[in-house]
């Protein structure tokens, strides 16, 4: 057993990320066996899990921290977010990530009956004294760069939950309609949080059009409404369009 999870760490800390199928061959075992390995080597915080597979925590987390994030085009979100806001119904179930966008919308959340679900600690915060809103923290392995938390514990509580609107922000959006993220970890929680979410609202700064990172989060067209502010790539307009992705420029 110890001579597998050796071989599991360094098999990831050379490539960086590694899916359970891949293990499965390598190993020549079962997936059940694979994905007790993998629980239990997050456990003893060697690894991060993520969506069918693992993530190295030797990996470069390329993204930037959010105090960092927070002090650009800071009246930009603030507008893109009083949009957003006004889409927050009464009984309504709100998803928000961790980006400092979405931190911009937990401010502005008028206190009604409503419930939020975050992985965010500055989105909880923001909620503190709005006693009508029911604020729902995800839990798990908490990130002092993000001030967030992720993993499979966090995943886990999305995948239980049904969310009316999913807001998101990310680090680019290239004209071809893919949606980009600097790591796993905002990847694996953002894409947890769509697929429980009846509509998704991708919040862009007009500064992250035609950019590409390093993981692909999802494509325009799984979105249902694109908040930004000014113009947009003409590419991407007609993407939208065609796709049925209702544009707030």
């Amino acid at each position: 057993m110890k001579d597998r999870h050796s071989l599991i760490l360094e098999v990831l800390n050379q490539k960086g990320k590694i899916q359970i199928n891949e293990l499965v061959k390598l190993l020549n075992v079962s997936v059940e066996t694979v994905r007790r390995d993998l629980s239990f080597l997050s456990q003893q915080q060697l690894l991060y899990r993520t969506h069918g597979g693992a993530l190295s925590k030797k990996t470069d987390d390329i993204g930037s921290s959010f105090q960092v994030r927070q002090k650009t085009n800071a009246e930009v979100k603030r507008i893109i977010a009083e949009r957003v806001a006004e889409y927050i119904y009464e009984g309504a179930v709100i998803g928000l990530d961790a980006s400092t966008t979405s931190w911009y919308v937990a401010q502005l959340i008028p206190n009604i009956p409503c419930s939020v679900v975050t992985n965010s600690m500055h989105n909880i915060t923001a909620l503190v004294n709005k006693p009508n809103v029911k604020t729902i923290a995800t839990g798990g392995v908490y990130s002092g760069k993000y001030d967030a938390f992720y993993g499979p514990l966090s995943e886990y509580l999305l995948s239980r939950l049904h969310i009316d609107i999913g807001i998101f922000s990310c680090i680019g959006v290239d004209d071809n309609g893919a949606i980009w993220e600097s790591n796993e970890l905002n990847v694996a929680i953002k894409r947890k949080m769509m697929d429980v979410s009846s509509q998704k609202f991708l919040l862009v700064d007009p500064s992250k059009f035609g950019k590409q990172n390093l993981v692909q989060l999802a494509e325009i067209s799984q979105i249902d409404m694109l908040f930004t502010q000014g113009n947009i790539p003409e590419r991407l307009l007609k993407y939208c369009d065609k796709n049925g992705v209702t544009v707030f420029g």
